[in-house]
């Protein structure tokens, strides 16, 4: 966190999250009074703000009257008598020297002035600080030094996008220290995808602090740049030889298509693609030139010459080299015009591994492409082949470079919890010294799935220095009030069991005939065997552990705190009986079901359906998504059917 602070502000009369505030010091800056809060708003008229900094005004009056109970007045100038607080440019914070002048990219200044607060950040002219998409680069710091005052001064926490996940805890009498606060964050790129309905790349990722300044663009892009449908015929020299022929058409949805990077024509063809869109949009910082998804790389000789010769520990060709010679061509054509854009490069695959002989250029915008998920963690470090070592790689080969990692890939675990917060923590900490400056991050269509992952991640991204263990503690106390430290020992017991499973393998639990089918089918990572062969052995101490969180804590819980209890309930039933549902219809396929089996069986796809059911309330997309997959995959032998697809990952993982 490139942050500095002058005179710490501490919470005079805010004991603890969710308490009845008291008295105790004599307060510098009252905030709240009897219920009522004291500071008047001002940021400039609609029409003459950055729009950054009407919405900071309005997010802090919606939440502040959540927390209190009544709305802040807004102004438009000052009254005097009354403290005012102060949101983006404007000629009082101007008068009073708080400016965004010497801010770091996306950051804030948090400054009092007397009983007055100014919040000003470096903030984008125009519209989109709503907004978290590759598309738009956007720098909303006054909203980012907004959402950072009302997490310190109110005790606010922004754990999930609905009321529910957002804790204000209630204040009557409310009163803090002299502040002088300067902040931004230690990431460039900051994005999630794969939220719950996508909301992360709404109001709610702004409040996690995602974001990046720049627009940002690597999506497989060959087959738009080169269409196979529009030069295929004319130009199949352009395209990938296999097997001795050129193959100018695409496959699997638009993944084939692949060029031959080696053909002069190509190269030109690219950076005269990529100028052209710069001279057309000429406020858009970057150009994907990625390659396509999949393989079906050329194998022609002159691009195989442009290959180290290194091989992959199964066998395949690495391919690093010679992407990053045609990347390299076509960025020097390109910065003779634009010597300040960018071109995003998806480094994956056979790619994947750090170059050999060729320096990536410095305009190339280089993401690469893992998952956290289909490991757990287990073999983050290791030989020369594991992701901390590539990592160290590419740091030694390009100084700066960017993640494209995945947390939970939607049906390799069946949609069911699985916790990766410990890697996830350590992870993070050591791509610090990996040279990585964030990236695009799945992570999972229901926030219980992986506990406080998401939180935490997004919260790491933005500060190095953040204590991610003290937070994960705050972050089930603030959800689950007395309950927190039981849901936090819950989720350990299944990330211990998940790490331990990728590690070892599935034991005695390979004994079932479900989940000996998906380890002769699937002997890589991605393998939704890991998650049933992981849960089985402890379902009873799973089921022990969440009806002791229930029973012993019920009582002395808030409303609010149990209904947030109730939704983990449902995704741990969900958990619990498809296992079950999965391993008893295992058995019956082989004919080795006993009448106890059929019975379990049928109570567990009984309380599944009912868990779904429950979840489709307030995660609809969550739950349509499991509807699918039973429809079409392997959860499909739960209602009788047959499953018609198999449960794949797309190739641009840890493969």
């Amino acid at each position: 966190m490139k942050s500095s602070i002058v005179a710490v502000f501490a919470l005079i009369s805010f004991a603890c999250r969710g308490a009845a505030a008291q008295q105790t010091a004599p307060a510098s800056i009252v905030l709240v009074k009897d219920g009522h809060p004291i500071h008047n708003m001002i940021c400039l008229p609609n029409d003459e703000a950055d729009p950054t900094a009407v919405m900071a005004l309005k997010e802090y009056r919606d939440l502040v009257a959540k927390a209190t109970g009544t709305e802040p007045v807004r102004v438009a100038e000052p009254v005097e008598g009354t403290p005012t607080i102060f949101f983006g440019r404007n000629p009082w914070s101007d008068k009073a020297g708080v400016t965004a002048a010497g801010l770091d990219s996306e950051g804030f200044r948090i400054r009092t002035v007397g009983q007055d607060i100014h919040i000003v950040g470096r903030d984008t002219p125009g519209a989109g600080a709503h907004r978290v998409t590759g598309s738009i680069g956007m720098e909303p710091g006054t909203l980012f030094g907004t959402y950072a005052f009302l997490e310190r001064a109110y005790g606010m926490l922004f754990a999930w996008h609905d009321d529910l996940g957002t804790i204000t805890p209630p204040q009557k009498d409310l009163a803090i220290e002299p502040i002088d606060l300067t902040d931004a964050p230690d990431c460039m790129y900051r994005q999630f995808t794969k939220s719950p309905a996508g909301l992360a790349n709404q109001i709610y990722g702004r409040r996690l602090r995602l974001g990046h300044p720049i627009d940002v663009r690597h999506e497989h892009n060959w087959h738009r740049v080169m269409s196979p449908d529009v030069y295929g015929k004319s130009h199949p020299e352009w395209f990938a030889e296999i097997n001795g022929r050129r193959y100018p058409k695409h496959y699997a949805e638009k993944r084939g298509g692949q060029v031959c990077t080696s053909n002069p024509q190509v190269v030109e063809h690219f950076a005269n693609a990529a100028i052209e869109y710069f001279d057309k949009t000429p406020n858009s910082q970057m150009f994907s030139i990625a390659a396509n998804d999949g393989r079906k790389f050329c194998e022609c000789r002159k691009c195989l010459a442009l290959d180290s010769g290194d091989v992959r520990p199964d066998g395949r060709r690495i391919t690093t080299d010679r992407i990053l010679t045609f990347s390299n061509q076509v960025a020097e054509r390109v910065s003779k015009e634009h010597p300040d854009k960018r071109l995003g490069v998806i480094i994956y695959l056979d790619c994947k591994y750090p170059p050999k002989r060729v320096k990536p250029h410095p305009m190339l915008f280089l993401v690469h492409p893992t998952n956290s998920g289909f490991s757990q963690g287990a073999f983050y470090e290791g030989d020369r082949w594991s992701e901390a070592a590539m990592e160290r790689g590419w740091h030694r080969a390009a100084g700066t470079f960017y993640k494209y990692d995945i947390w939970h890939y939607d049906q390799t675990p069946l949609y069911m919890i699985a916790p990766v917060t410990k890697h996830l923590i350590e992870k993070c900490r050591a791509q610090q010294t990996h040279g990585v400056d964030g990236g695009y991050h799945y992570i999972a269509r229901s926030y219980e799935l992986l506990g406080a992952g998401h939180y935490l991640l997004a919260r790491l991204m933005w500060d190095h220095d953040f204590d991610a263990e003290a937070a994960e503690r705050d972050y089930y106390s603030a959800l689950y009030g007395v309950a927190g430290e039981s849901v936090k020992a819950y989720y350990d017991l299944l990330e211990s069991q998940l790490a331990k499973t990728f590690r070892e393998g599935p034991g005695d639990a390979n004994k079932e005939p479900m989940i000996a089918s998906f380890f002769n089918r699937y002997p890589g990572a991605n393998n939704p065997g890991m998650y049933l062969a992981a849960y089985w052995p402890i379902a009873a101490q799973m089921k022990d552990r969440m009806d002791r969180i229930y029973f012993d804590n019920r009582k002395q819980m808030s409303k609010d705190e149990l209904d947030r209890l109730h939704r983990l309930i449902n995704h741990h039933n969900y958990t619990l009986h498809t296992v079950n549902a999965m391993v008893m219809a295992g058995r019956g396929l082989t004919k080795t079901a006993t009448v106890a089996d059929r019975k379990s069986f049928e109570n567990s796809k009984s309380k599944r359906d009912a868990a779904i059911e429950k979840i489709k309330a307030y995660r609809p997309f969550y739950a349509k998504l499991i509807s699918d997959m039973d429809a079409t995959s392997h959860t499909g032998v739960i209602y009788g059917k047959k499953p018609t697809i198999e449960v794949r990952a797309p190739s641009d993982f840890n493969q």
